[in-house]
């Protein structure tokens, strides 16, 4: 009897080994096992392209991990992990960093999406100059400013890096406070209506989604203009239509970027999302996709006719 058990569990831990040597080696565009990086900003879409993409192709399976940009960054390359979802492109610095590796990059930008402005449902004001934004961001004082403070989900974000950047700072002013998730952001929004809450606009733009939308009840959005030297088009809200061409200020390119340097499951995902079904569902979300089907609509000069 006990060597019966010893041989069955040692027969057992051999196809452990080898069904987890198997989910490492496997990886074809729509078979095998991938682990992927996601920016966790965008883990309300991509989960839904993960979960249609695995429904589509049975042998596939993705595991992909969330985490702030900056981590994103961080571990791509590193522990197999190849493919990345960002909100970002590759840095200079970092794509030299691999191509002295001998890794070229490859990017597949898939959206467009937006980074929105949450503020207090009693706040004085539901819009706000771009300059006016601009200086709060930088810790400067605005004369009449109904606004004295932004809270912003997580240092690490790419929310904090895209405004560092579209600014040219280096850090935020001292008005500028980072909490540790979203539902601290929201307590703290709700209780100062001199606060602007800054948040991915993918996570709350679907709104056919009453769980999404519950989230956003007793706030509101505020509308920001455009800088003063480009064309005015009074204040904007982070709308689907007004991604198009950039005419929201505060749009942002999503990627998947690969250094795999190979046609791997990564790839037949980034391939997925960029493809009809991958950008309906986008589209549906209220981001705007980059690579929309065409509609074809023929008219006839014969009547219509009435269906009942």
């Amino acid at each position: 009897m006990y060597k019966h058990v010893n041989y069955s569990v040692c027969f057992l831990s051999v196809l452990v080994l080898l069904s987890c040597k198997q989910k490492t080696q496997i990886s074809q565009p729509t078979i095998g096992y991938e682990r992927l990086l996601c920016d966790q900003n965008l883990k309300y879409v991509i989960s839904q392209e993960e979960d249609i993409f695995e429904l589509n192709y049975k042998y596939a399976e993705l595991d992909i991990n969330y985490f702030n940009e900056t981590e994103v960054f961080k571990r791509l390359g590193t522990d197999s992990m190849t493919t990345a979802i960002s909100c970002r492109p590759l840095t200079e610095a970092e794509t030299n960093y691999f191509i002295k590796n001998q890794v070229h990059p490859r990017l597949f930008p898939f959206a467009v999406g937006a980074v929105a402005l949450l503020i207090n449902r009693n706040a004085k004001d539901t819009i706000i100059q771009y300059e006016t934004f601009e200086s709060i961001c930088k810790g400067l004082s605005v004369k009449n400013a109904p606004f004295h403070s932004i809270v912003i989900e997580d240092i690490g974000s790419g929310i904090a890096h895209y405004l560092l950047q579209k600014f040219n700072l280096d850090s935020f002013g001292k008005n500028v406070y980072t909490l540790k998730d979203k539902d601290a952001l929201f307590t703290y929004l709700t209780q100062d209506p001199g606060i602007i809450a800054i948040v991915d606009w993918s996570e709350f733009s679907d709104s056919d989604d009453r769980k999404q939308q519950q989230r956003l009840q007793g706030l509101k959005r505020l509308a920001i203009s455009r800088p003063k030297d480009s064309i005015q088009m009074g204040y904007l809200l982070p709308d689907q239509y007004l991604f198009q061409d950039q005419k929201y200020p505060l749009t942002r390119t999503l990627y998947f970027i690969s250094v795999s340097g190979k046609s791997d499951l990564g790839i037949g995902f980034a391939s997925f999302v960029t493809g009809e079904i991958g950008q309906k569902v986008l589209l549906k979300a209220g981001l705007l996709p980059l690579y929309q089907t065409d509609r074809w609509i023929e008219l006839k000069s014969s009547p219509f006719k009435v269906v009942e």
